[in-house]
């Protein structure tokens, strides 16, 4: 499984390059943005596969 990162200065920021990376790749977000210690924020996503297709779909579902 290949992973992919999103460093943003802003969530909003972070949010918007997630969605456009996991569109412009066909990839599945697995981390919703988080606040690192340094100020920055974080968002992942991964290459989909079979057993683990919408983990932050699900997750959010599940709420």
């Amino acid at each position: 499984m290949t992973r992919y990162a999103v460093l943003a200065e802003s969530a909003s920021e972070c949010a918007t390059g997630l969605a456009r990376l996991c569109e412009a790749l066909g990839l599945e977000p697995t981390t919703a943005p988080v606040r690192l210690t340094d100020g920055r924020w974080i968002a992942r996503a991964v290459t989909p596969t079979p057993d683990a297709h919408g983990t932050l779909t699900a997750a959010a579902a599940a709420q």
